[in-house]
């Protein structure tokens, strides 16, 4: 018995939120074990002439001196009910910081995720339909040697460039509308070279296939075959490919970008949350990172499903 579309897609949902669920307290149980092994932060945040007693208590205190079972079944009982723990830093709870910051976190990612579509999109698809043109073999090297390099290193290589020698942006910070333009440009480089390398493989396969011999046989010009009918097939590939990069991005990428150019971001807080061993801040963000991509998975995924109707029962 044929199952019904809506049924169907229920079905799928319901699959991938179960499977979600998994990862994610895959994702809580490993950052705890981590942040159990590394060391006791309580050493870290005791006064120089704190003796072993002082020690001994502040460890009761924070409830560190407990086997690591009953510790993760507190924490994760804590995460059920919305409490992350406090930070150790801060004092305060270990959520608002991840929260104050996470704006900053999006307006980033959503520059870099732009001009990368704009710059991989319409790239892929010019190299795409005029192979082994000058223009073609140009983007293709470009693309391929941004997409191998890493993307802190490009950060710096840009920080050189336009801030120490030509001077003409700041090197880092939040204080102006220019801070965000050299990290805008990393991610939007490194995130367009893979675009682009997609899009132009999947234009030049639409470009060879009989519809477009058919079409031109016809006397339709090139270009509006290009725009009514490749465009359009290859329109489902692009659009996804430009989420999965974007899920890539706040998997981790832009964190490490902001870090380069002290944006005063999530990745940049996790980064100094885990030198000063402030491990709830720490696992906060790993886990609302891992909210986030397991949630734009699933919502690329069936962004898929709907646009595709291959994807859907007949």
């Amino acid at each position: 018995m044929k199952q019904s579309p809506s049924t169907s897609m229920g079905r799928f949902v319901i699959g991938r939120l179960r499977d979600g669920a998994v990862v994610l307290i895959l994702v809580v149980l490993v950052i705890f074990v981590l942040a159990f092994v590394v060391g006791n932060p309580v050493e870290y945040y005791a006064p120089p002439d704190a003796t072993q007693e002082d020690i001994d208590r502040l460890n009761r205190i924070l409830g560190f001196d407990r086997p690591f079972h009953i510790q993760f079944v507190d924490y994760f009982g804590g995460l059920i009910q919305g409490d992350f723990g406090e930070s150790l830093f801060q004092r305060r709870p270990a959520i608002k910081p991840i929260m104050e910051a996470l704006p900053a976190t999006i307006l980033l990612s959503l520059t870099g995720i732009a001009l990368a579509g704009v710059l991989g999109s319409i790239g892929g698809v010019l190299a795409g339909v005029r192979p082994g043109t000058l223009f073609d073999r140009v983007s293709n090297f470009i693309s391929v040697a941004l997409v191998s390099v890493p993307n802190f290193w490009l950060g710096l290589v840009l920080i050189v460039i336009f801030a120490v020698q030509l001077r003409i942006l700041p090197t880092s910070g939040f204080f102006d509308n220019q801070g965000i333009i050299l990290p805008t440009l990393t991610l939007g480089l490194v995130h367009g070279g893979r675009i682009f390398l997609i899009v132009r493989s999947v234009t030049f396969e639409e470009t060879t296939k009989p519809y477009v011999m058919v079409a031109e046989s016809k006397g339709l010009p090139f270009s509006y075959v290009v725009g009514r009918h490749v465009l359009r097939n290859a329109g489902l590939t692009i659009a996804t490919t430009v989420g999965w990069e974007y899920v890539r991005m706040m998997g981790g990428t832009a964190f490490a970008i902001e870090f380069v150019f002290a944006w005063p971001g999530v990745g940049n807080l996790m980064i100094d949350s885990a030198h000063r061993q402030d491990f709830p801040v720490l696992q906060a963000g790993v886990i609302l990172t891992g909210v986030f991509v397991v949630t734009a998975n699933i919502v690329v995924d069936l962004g898929s499903r709907v646009l595709d109707r291959r994807l859907q029962p007949v």
